[in-house]
């Protein structure tokens, strides 16, 4: 019997396979110009913890991150979404600054399958206090790097339609599950 963890990486490895099967994505993965990231959240009211997770893209590259943080269950997933924007362009960081300069993207891509982003994003004023609280640290995190990295056009998107057939997309997803436990 495969243990958890063997099954895991068969999937993983599905999952990047059907990535480079789909032009659309295997042109992302193959794109020394661009970085994806494709971030995604998991929780629910029953825990006080969720999963972040990232499926980050670039020049032949991919890599997933995920971390378990605490969180507090508010009605609906938003607040989750953010959180996992935010740790997301927080990768986005730590990856171009292991980019030599000369070798960097022109243009880094996040994609969340939260509809309303642009949105909340835009917004001044906020339903709830908690989602002005983050939606401010994701524009502090987003112009940080836009500034230490000036050649570098930061982008935060709609997944939209393309997220039931993307693979990418899946793994973030997966991980994020994984990290908490289901």
């Amino acid at each position: 019997m495969e243990n958890a963890t063997t099954l895991y990486e068969k999937k993983h490895q599905s999952l990047i396979n059907r990535a480079y099967a789909s032009p659309s994505l295997r042109q992302n993965i193959l794109n020394a110009g661009m970085i994806c990231l494709y971030c995604d959240f998991s929780g629910h009211d029953e825990h006080n913890f969720c999963g972040l997770a990232c499926c980050f893209v670039h020049n032949k590259t991919i890599k997933v991150y995920a971390k378990k943080v605490p969180f507090e269950y508010i009605g609906n997933s938003v607040y989750g979404e953010l959180l996992a924007i935010l740790y997301s362009l927080e990768i986005l960081g730590e990856e171009l600054r292991d980019v030599l300069s000369d070798h960097r993207p022109k243009i880094a891509l996040l994609y969340t399958d939260y509809s309303r982003i642009a949105q909340l994003l835009s917004s001044i004023h906020h339903s709830k206090p908690i989602y002005e609280e983050i939606g401010n640290r994701i524009a502090i995190t987003h112009n940080d790097l836009e500034i230490r990295y000036p050649g570098v056009e930061v982008r935060v998107k709609y997944i939209s339609k393309h997220k039931k057939n993307n693979a990418l997309h899946k793994m973030a997803h997966i991980a994020a599950r994984k990290t908490i436990g289901k």
